[in-house]
């Protein structure tokens, strides 16, 4: 009798993985040296650090960077952004502190231009008399006598 289906396929699956190319889930080794010159130098750490360094690590080594300045990149703007809100308070503060001194100088100026309109009138219910132009004199050609020194 012939073999069954069944037992022909599982033989000759069989045959196909003993002839399959085995290959090494581990990772290939490497040899580095060690110079003393090299790693003295940032560059040379930098290197030795990314060297040695797994595709798969670095790849995860690189997400995480990214993840980190994607981070610091968010606080910073939220940083600024309120940093920006709190001055624009104050600018809005200021500005409306001196609407309201500006106001408080224009009623002032006002009190006093009407003080100073009633001042004749209130001089004249005090007996006062208005007096005439103001005198000056000019003393740039005066010399002083010699009798002024004398006396003394």
């Amino acid at each position: 009798m012939s073999a069954s289906p069944r037992v022909a396929r599982s033989r000759s699956k069989a045959q196909e993985r003993s002839t399959r190319p085995t290959t090494s889930t581990r990772d290939r080794l490497q040899v580095t040296t060690s110079s003393k010159t090299g790693t003295n130098t940032f560059a040379g750490r930098m290197r030795g650090l990314v060297g040695g360094v797994h595709p798969r690590r670095m790849r995860l080594f690189h997400f995480v960077g990214a993840l980190v300045f994607l981070g610091a990149s968010l606080i910073g703007s939220l940083v600024l952004r309120t940093q920006m809100i709190e001055d624009s308070f104050a600018i809005t503060d200021t500005q409306q502190s001196i609407g309201r001194l500006t106001q408080d100088i224009q009623e002032k100026q006002t009190e006093l231009d009407a003080l100073e309109a009633s001042l004749p009138s209130k001089a004249q219910k005090l007996g006062m008399v208005p007096g005439s132009d103001a005198l000056t004199i000019d003393l740039s050609g005066y010399a002083a006598s010699n009798d002024a020194k004398g006396s003394k």
